[in-house]
């Protein structure tokens, strides 16, 4: 790496609009940049890992894989050593990017369900290795299909009519303090609002984003996406944020949804939520008679 066509990006605070901020301008400024420049993350000594969520984490990934893909070197700074070590020997993020893998088991972090590059054979089965892994090590006995139906109707809804060329990525963690599981899932595709408008007469991506996440809305985009919708990803979490394009939508703990105008483009779609734990039901056991 030489200092010649080097391009710095600088993340500097973990607040999620100044993180989001730092994405979408790097995303709209190095694809300017010279085909074989060198491109730099690297993040302010005050970030610490436990400040770093899924949010964070699936943007960093399709930022990293946008600029790979478009021929750049990619760096990670070690000027943040704590950070740098969690991306690197803890989650493996050079085996998505320089090794080309799927998925990678974490090192030593038992709370997440590793970062996960969302492939259309496997969005059933991963969704059902994440109850599995969530069950054999923290719920015995528990439903955790309410986990298992979220996820699916993410990535159907998301995936299905992203676009996204395999720059679509997937991470779960669980704080066992608070008994909540936090999901993110973002991709770099047409976003979930642009492919709203396609298909209905909307003028903005505010108005779009809002239809996307009422009761049984799709956009038809594949046989299988038809009678599913984000809608039932809203009922069934605590919390969720949809951002696609320049739309955002939201649901806080007194069940109200806000659709806003965002000041920046996102470059395809973003989903987040919350999931409490702490009061499930056991799992009901089925016995089996043979007469």
């Amino acid at each position: 790496m030489s200092d010649k066509g080097l391009y710095w990006i600088a993340f500097d605070s973990t607040e999620q609009h100044i993180w989001l901020w730092a994405v979408v301008n790097a995303y709209n400024r190095v694809v300017n940049r010279g085909v074989y420049d060198d491109v730099v993350i690297t993040f302010d000594d005050s970030i610490d890992v436990q400040s770093v969520k899924p949010f964070h984490l699936v943007t960093l990934a399709c930022l990293i894989h946008h600029i790979d893909k478009m021929g750049h070197h990619v760096y990670v700074s070690s000027k943040n050593k704590n950070l740098s070590d969690y991306l690197f020997n803890d989650l493996g993020f050079q085996e998505y990017f320089g090794g080309g893998k799927n998925y990678v088991e974490t090192k030593t972090s038992s709370n997440i369900f590793n970062l996960w590059r969302i492939v259309e054979s496997d969005k059933d089965m991963y969704a059902k290795k994440v109850e599995d892994y969530f069950r054999s090590r923290y719920f015995h006995d528990k439903d955790l299909s309410a986990i298992s139906l979220c996820m699916v109707e993410a990535y159907y809804n998301v995936f299905d009519h992203a676009e996204a060329n395999g720059n679509a990525f997937s991470i779960i963690q669980y704080d066992k303090a608070s008994s909540r599981l936090y999901v993110a899932i973002s991709d770099f595709g047409i976003g979930v609002a642009q492919s709203v408008r396609r298909h209905n007469n909307v003028c903005s991506d505010r108005e779009a984003i809002k239809m996307a996440v009422e009761d049984g809305f799709t956009v038809s985009s594949t046989e299988r996406n038809r009678g599913m919708g984000l809608g039932n990803i809203f009922s069934m979490t605590d919390e969720v944020m949809l951002i696609s394009n320049s739309g955002m939508i939201s649901k806080k703990h007194d069940g109200k949804l806000e659709p806003v105008g965002l000041d920046f483009m996102y470059p395809g779609t973003l989903i987040c939520f919350e999931i409490d734990l702490s009061s499930m039901e056991d799992e009901e056991i089925i016995e089996e008679f043979n007469i």
